[in-house]
């Protein structure tokens, strides 16, 4: 048996991927388990090595998805290039915004001024109350 990648990839994961792509009823050894997770892991090392070559041509540091595209094609994987324009395209249709403005977003308030308005609301209030 090779030696571990540095970086191998969970296990589980690879055989849930690899058993979409087999029949119903098909299964896989031990080995074959083993082998797609070491070819998935040096394809993944591979396609980011190019992607990163795309990068350091355009000085840039980060890496995205156009990047990933473009090393698709540089290693004549253009078979892939589709499927992967389509994933990127309809994930970022699903893209939900990581949070939702807050009142105070919306108003413009920060903190500290939602914090002494409700200050000075609550003297107005206890004035008010002192005078009755």
């Amino acid at each position: 048996m090779a030696p571990p990648l540095e970086h191998d990839l969970p296990l589980v994961s690879v055989t849930r991927v690899a058993k979409q792509a087999l029949p119903d009823k098909a299964g896989l050894s031990k080995e074959a388990k083993e082998t797609i997770q070491a070819a998935a892991a040096v394809f993944i090392l591979y396609l980011t090595s190019a992607a990163s070559e795309e990068c350091k041509a355009k000085k840039r540091q980060t890496m995205s998805g156009k990047d990933v595209i473009k090393a698709l094609q540089d290693v004549d994987m253009y078979s892939f290039v589709t499927p992967v324009e389509s994933f990127l395209a309809a994930s970022k249709i699903t893209k939900k915004p990581t949070t939702a403005p807050t009142k105070d977003d919306r108003t413009g308030q920060n903190d500290a001024e939602t914090h002494e308005n409700e200050n000075a609301i609550a003297d107005e209030d206890e004035e008010e109350t002192k005078d009755d």
